[in-house]
Order: C-alpha cells, then sequence, then structure tokens
C-alpha cells in the first residue's frame, strides 16, 4: 500500500538503472563540511525530474547537488543539478539511499533539458 502512495506522488515514470556517478556538492546549509566536495556513488533508478542515489556518505535534506550522470544506453554524460528531497540508511553498513529532484539553473549551463528528452523517447 505504502509503494503505491509513493507512485502515486511521483510525476514521472521512474527505470530502475544502476549506474557509476560523480556528485559535487555545491551547496548544503546543514553541514558545510561538505561544500566543494566530490563523492562517489550509483544510480538505483531515474526519471526525468529525479534520482535514486546509493552511496556511503549521508546527505542532509535540501542540500543542492551537482551531479555527473552518464547513461550506458547513449553513452553521453549528463551535467544535472537537484534538490535532496530524502536520505535513508539502507544498510548497517553505512549504505544511503538519497532521493534528489532535478532542476534547472539560471547561473549555469546544464544538461536537463537533453536529459528530460531521453525520458520521451
Amino acid at each position: 500500500m505504502e509503494q503505491q502512495k509513493l507512485e502515486e506522488r511521483r510525476g514521472a515514470k521512474r527505470r530502475q538503472l544502476k549506474e557509476a556517478l560523480d556528485l559535487k556538492i555545491v551547496f548544503s546549509s546543514e553541514n558545510p563540511g561538505l561544500l566543494g566536495r566530490t563523492l562517489n556513488g550509483s544510480t538505483v533508478d531515474i526519471s526525468a525530474s529525479g534520482l535514486r542515489i546509493e552511496m556511503k556518505q549521508k546527505i542532509k535534506i535540501d542540500s543542492v547537488l551537482d551531479v555527473w550522470v552518464t547513461l550506458k544506453d547513449n553513452h553521453k554524460k549528463y551535467f544535472l543539478t537537484g534538490n535532496v528531497r530524502w536520505c535513508s540508511e539502507v544498510s548497517a553498513g553505512g549504505i544511503y539511499q538519497i532521493g534528489v529532484v532535478l532542476r534547472e539553473r539560471t547561473d549555469t549551463v546544464t544538461d536537463f533539458d537533453s536529459w528530460r528528452a531521453v525520458f520521451k523517447e
């Protein structure tokens, strides 16, 4: 039942996809020690408007992330920006899953439009 409610709230269809990615922390008011750091992780699933990421680092809600995602389908590397909406520990060993809502930026060029176009195909 809970999964069904989650699916109903999502505005975009998700694709299960495990891809390595690099995350650069550009803003984290809750954890300024992460500012400017690049962290490694992987996607769990992706959509036109968001990512579910798995990594060994807890990221505070409302942090702004710049991420590089490479899709195997087209071998293109996408530069994207998003806001952390949730973060949950999924194993006792310190593995976290993080929900990121992607967005456009006015201060720099991203691949958000071309990323969304991939999901219209």
